[in-house]
């Protein structure tokens, strides 16, 4: 079924509210930083700041939609506040002696890899959010101890009834369309940099594989020997994906093809690709029973998001919160 693609700001500025870990503690530097806020005594400075929008940055690069600058200069504001309420989650957290286990940041990690090894990598996701992976790790941590904490307190309390799934189901129907799914294999050739020298020699590379193809040699061992994606472990076989997993212009030119054939070169925010069609499914929209789990899900989600809201809102009246200066208009390089 289709998910409700929850791609707006609001629900991405949600997301990192529930799941993103808390600030990172300011570290000590050469240079003083601007403390823009204090919670209970704690800094959240300029570094902080720069941190969050690296990473929605990346996010939304990553969601194929990315952010123009007047988009983030309008959200400053309630990342800050992301910021703040993050650190009082935190500190209560802390407060309650919750632990993150090496396995569980472990596995947070990894899921996280593998969700960014589809159509980029690691590596690219730190360098559009300008963090190292320390970094990335370091509030990864603190995130698995904020997730612990609204487990403890508030989502385990959280219910979804049978007729609230089932209205949902009633009231939603554009929700649970038929979608094909596919299975392709592809070839990423991704330019070393951003010139226009780096951009030419990956085209050229991308077009005499193809022309290779062309003539009859195996797509899959091409892929094994030239493709920049992770998926060349594969053979470039990226398993079945439905067109919202996959970014617009290699979703549009995917679903084109017949089973076995090629695409033509697809440009992508990633470099350049050839794609090759393994299989469609064409899939009856779901009934009830079959999309109940994913509506228990959302439905799930849309209350605890609600119940989080209003324990921060109870964590803030107590708490002592100094806003000193606006959000830093600059946006960090990353995300130019």
């Amino acid at each position: 079924m289709k998910r409700a693609l929850c791609f707006q700001l609001i629900a991405i500025l949600s997301l990192m509210l529930c799941l993103l870990p808390p600030a990172l503690l300011a570290q000590d530097g050469p240079a003083a930083e601007q403390v823009l806020a204090k919670v209970n005594g704690t800094a959240i400075d300029n570094r902080d700041f720069t941190s969050e929008i690296g990473l929605l940055t990346a996010e939304m690069i990553r969601r194929n939609t990315p952010l123009t600058e007047s988009q983030l200069s309008a959200l400053r504001p309630q990342l800050l506040e992301n910021l703040i309420e993050r650190e009082l989650l935190f500190q209560q957290a802390q407060r309650r002696n919750i632990k993150a286990l090496d396995k569980w940041v472990e596995a947070a990690f990894a899921d996280l890899k593998r969700q960014l090894e589809r159509f980029g990598s690691l590596e690219t996701y730190l360098a559009d959010s300008g963090m190292t992976q320390p970094q990335l790790k370091a509030r990864l941590t603190k995130g698995v101890v904020v997730e612990r904490l609204m487990r403890q307190e508030t989502l385990r309390t959280t219910a979804v009834s049978e007729a609230e799934m089932q209205a949902f189901y009633r009231d939603h129907p554009d929700l649970f369309a038929a979608s094909d799914t596919i299975r392709a294999r592809h070839i990423l050739i991704a330019p070393k940099d951003a010139s226009d020298r780096a951009q030419a020699e990956a085209l050229q590379k991308i077009q005499a594989l193809q022309k290779r193809i062309a003539q009859g040699e195996d797509f899959a061992i091409l892929a094994l020997d030239y493709s920049d994606c992770p998926s060349r472990a594969n053979a470039g076989d990226i398993g079945y994906l439905t067109r919202g997993e996959m970014v617009a212009p290699f979703a549009e030119a995917a679903f084109a093809l017949a089973p076995g054939q090629v695409s033509d070169v697809v440009v992508t925010r990633f470099g350049y690709h050839l794609i090759k069609l393994l299989e469609r499914i064409t899939a009856d929209p779901p009934n009830f029973w079959e999309a109940r789990a994913e509506i228990e899900r959302i439905l799930r989600r849309e209350k605890e998001n609600a119940v989080v809201r209003g324990y921060v809102a109870a964590l803030k009246n107590q708490a002592a919160i100094e806003r000193l200066g606006p959000a830093p208009a600059a946006a960090p390089e990353s995300s130019r």
